[in-house]
């Protein structure tokens, strides 16, 4: 069986014009020791903090992401906390930390150095039944203010797509947040037949057209530093053209077209800390996705939940778990749950699997290989697991294949290899290759991906 193989060349990378300086992943910007307390027993506050260095990120910025607020008292572990809580943000290669004491308080005093913020990334995406290419400019730290901006357009035999994002964490320093989305879609759904006796089996039953427009408008408070609740209007609207089967019967659209209208709810908890692409600390969020009656053509509903979990070891060894679930009623095609590919089962082919009731479990052990300049080269193995079903289907409006009757569910394994390059002087690139064997489909999938911050 041929390996699939997919080519992502990043053109335009602007790294060099901050490696004449110390390597970004030497560790020699540690916090400064800073002053004994004073000897009275009440820890001063902060009057004042005051951003130095190659940085653009305003003040009231400087704040946020040091989790800190003027008036606050400052006990020494605050102080010691500030330079990680900085570093977390991905926003600098390097955090300095000095304190100067007034007769009124503490001025803490950060020199930062910025990574570079945006990237230009022509892509080029190949394999043996597809090709696209495309281009996209990404920003995640628009006016110095960590706003993100995400612009990226793509063509291909397969999937043609376009979308923008713009992202305000804190509209005007406050714990409000808006994001505006723009999302325009053409792609083929392809059905695999999935036999529950054969687990070798890729065989597509049905190829179909999907066209998707969508505008979404989400609103979130940023409860503390780690908790943040926010809705997502998404009014949108989902077609399909072209249809291919070799089986007659099956030679009728997976669904009706119409208005795919809905309210997100997400709660999200996330105390994850980073250093120099190692992760440690818990991530939980829980989201509900409702047809907005009246609107919506559909009428379906979601539940779904993820958590990760990641361990530091010998400073820069990580291991993560990951689980996720998930439970729809009467969901449309273009809605169900999806199993397979690089972001949650890398030994099968992308999209394989569908149904409306989904888990996972994923393991990944990474180590550091070596450093040079302004990259890090990391080695890691995975696990991965996932079962997806069909439990609770719509057979009033969505055209189901044979195989995709009530009960019908598929469970898969893989074990895998990977390699990630990091570049430490720019916020965003992510590049790695993932080798994977799919333990039931007995098929070895090959993966190179150039990831992006996640908006």
């Amino acid at each position: 069986m041929p390996l699939r193989v997919l080519a992502v060349v990043l053109l335009l990378v602007h790294v060099a014009s901050a490696e004449s300086g110390p390597s970004p992943w030497i560790d020699d910007d540690s916090v400064a020791p800073a002053p004994p307390a004073p000897p009275s027993s009440e820890p001063r506050r902060l009057v004042a903090l005051r951003v130095e260095g190659d940085t653009k990120v305003t003040v009231t910025t400087a704040l946020r992401l040091a989790r800190l607020s003027i008036g606050q008292p400052m006990p020494q572990s605050t102080i010691a906390g500030i330079e990680q809580a900085l570093l977390t943000s991905n926003l600098f290669k390097s955090v300095k930390i000095r304190t100067e004491e007034l007769d009124d308080g503490l001025v803490v005093i950060v020199t930062l150095d910025d990574k570079l913020s945006w990237i230009i990334a022509p892509t080029l995406y190949l394999l043996p039944s597809s090709w696209s290419f495309g281009v996209g400019f990404a920003e995640n730290n628009l006016f110095g203010n960590e706003k993100k901006l995400l612009l990226y357009g793509q063509v291909g035999n397969q999937t043609s797509l376009f979308f923008g994002t713009y992202f305000d964490p804190a509209v005007k320093g406050s714990k409000l947040q808006l994001r505006f989305d723009v999302y325009a879609l053409h792609r083929s759904i392809l059905e695999y037949k999935n036999p529950q006796n054969d687990a070798t089996n890729y065989t597509i039953d049905r190829n179909t057209k999907w066209n998707f427009l969508d505008v979404g408008v989400l609103a979130g408070w940023r409860w503390y530093w780690w908790l943040i609740g926010d809705l997502r209007f998404k009014p949108a609207y989902a077609f399909f053209t072209q249809l291919q089967a070799t089986d007659p019967m099956n030679r009728v659209k997976p669904d009706r077209d119409g208005w795919d209208v809905t309210m997100q709810a997400r709660m999200t908890f996330d105390r994850r800390r980073n250093r120099h692409g190692v992760t440690w600390g818990p991530y939980l969020q829980l989201i509900t996705d409702l047809s907005v009656p009246g609107l919506d053509d559909y009428g379906y509903q979601v539940l779904a939940a993820r958590a990760y979990y990641s361990w530091k070891f010998f400073e820069e060894h990580q291991l993560e778990l990951r689980v996720s679930g998930g439970v729809g009623r009467h969901l449309p095609a273009h809605e169900e749950f999806l199993l397979g590919g690089v972001g949650d089962l890398r030994g099968y082919i992308g999209d394989q699997f569908r149904g409306d009731r989904r888990g996972m479990f994923r393991s990944e052990y990474s180590v550091p290989l070596f450093k040079w300049r302004s990259f890090a080269f990391r080695a890691l193995g995975f696990f991965d697991a996932g079962y997806v079903g069909y439990h609770w289907r719509d057979p009033d409006s969505r055209n189901y294949l044979p195989t995709q009757y009530d009960g019908a569910g598929w469970t898969r394994t893989d074990v895998g290899a990977g390699l990630r390059i990091y570049v430490g002087t720019v916020v965003l690139p992510l590049l790695g290759l993932d080798i994977a064997r799919g333990l039931e489909g007995k098929r070895t999938e090959v993966v190179f991906e150039v990831g992006i911050t996640d908006f």
